[in-house]
């Protein structure tokens, strides 16, 4: 076992308790610094701590945490718990996207990733409150499918046909994705240079989904201030000349 096995913790730069979330967003951080086609030995020493890190993490047995009979039984000077505020839920039914399929060959390891990727992919487009924001998708998007050079083709697929497959539902007539998102989207990965996906969807839907603009700020012109006591001045000059000219007639 060498050391990036042994102590994978290290090479990504996180502590050994790190839960899954943590190795990946340290993996995606990394990633960044150690590109596959500028450091191809680096890279796999990345990708083997990544790998390494997560299997530890799945190895590790559940532990049961025992409570204290004091923990069992609340004290009656307990404060009382918390009225939580009540969360409407969405009513809408909930949407399956058909995603692709993952290619002949694909290793193991990156086609579980992307079926965890797809399950996120499809809880964020069925949350009706972070769907249109930008935030949400920018945490999507650092996903490590999604910055991996080996797998970044297949997330911006997936990505594509489930937004295109939302945009088409009877979902979208409702609360429709915010232009900024697929603005976002668009500039990301770049599909409106992806002419694998324009095959796969057809000209008028790829149009649809790659063409989208920044809506122009409305302008609005606002009055510098209050013009009613320079009306009123005009009118008051305007009664005095007629005044002067009639006394001047008289």
């Amino acid at each position: 076992m060498n050391k990036v096995t042994e102590n994978p913790w290290e090479v990504l730069g996180i502590d050994p308790s790190a839960d899954k979330k943590a190795i990946k967003r340290a993996y995606t951080s990394k990633l960044k610094l150690c590109k596959p086609d500028e450091d191809p030995e680096g890279f796999q020493q990345l990708r083997a701590a990544y790998d390494a890190a997560l299997a530890h993490l799945e190895a590790q047995p559940q532990q049961r945490v025992k409570l204290s009979s004091a923990d069992e039984q609340p004290s009656e000077l307990a404060e009382p718990e918390a009225v939580k505020p009540e969360v409407l839920p969405d009513t809408t039914p909930a949407m399956h996207f058909e995603t692709p399929q993952a290619q002949p060959g694909t290793p193991p390891q990156l086609n579980s990733e992307l079926q965890e990727f797809d399950t996120e992919l499809a809880q964020l487009l069925d949350n009706s409150y972070r769907r249109n924001q930008q935030g949400a998708w920018q945490l999507l998007i650092e996903h490590p499918v999604c910055v991996d050079l080996q797998s970044r083709r297949a997330a911006s697929h997936r990505i594509f046909h489930s937004v295109l497959n939302y945009q088409k539902s009877e979902r979208a007539e409702v609360t429709p994705l915010d232009i900024e998102v697929l603005v976002f989207l668009n500039l990301h990965f770049d599909w409106a240079e992806d002419q694998e996906l324009e095959q796969q969807v057809g000209h008028p839907d790829f149009y649809n989904m790659t063409h989208k603009e920044m809506p122009e700020p409305e302008v609005r012109i606002e009055p510098v201030g209050d013009t009613s006591n320079i009306a009123n001045l005009f009118i008051g000059l305007t009664i005095l000349c007629a005044l002067g000219l009639i006394m001047i007639s008289i």
